[in-house]
């Protein structure tokens, strides 16, 4: 297979991933707020619906200076996001942020309360 068709398959990939996750509702949030001197960060782990046998996906929103960004995504696997937040809180902790988990309630998961 030409390599120009391995970059085109992987764009399409993307598209399909991305039109996905923009359907799919979370199921549930976890939260770590960092905080450092007046600073503070968070991390958002989703745990998105389950949609046939593979199980439901995830993703991993990084929120500093007020600007969110989602970082990690799984189309199937929970661990992976969950490991990739650990680290990035770990990261974090190790420059002397304070991080600690927070309870985030289901009407809170929708949108309707801002991070």
């Amino acid at each position: 297979m030409k390599l120009t068709h391995i970059g085109l398959m992987l764009v399409i990939c993307l598209i399909e991933a991305s039109a996905s996750w923009s359907e799919a509702q979370p199921e549930s949030r976890e939260r770590f707020v960092c905080t450092f001197g007046g600073g503070q960060r968070f991390i958002d782990i989703y745990r998105l619906a389950s949609r046939g046998p593979r199980g439901g996906g995830c993703r991993v929103d990084y929120t500093k200076n007020g600007v969110t960004k989602p970082v990690w995504s799984s189309g199937s696997d929970y661990a992976y996001c969950v490991k990739q937040a650990v680290g990035l809180v770990t990261k974090l902790s190790k420059g002397n942020f304070s991080c600690k988990p927070q309870t985030i309630e289901p009407s809170e998961i929708d949108g309707s309360t801002p991070p």
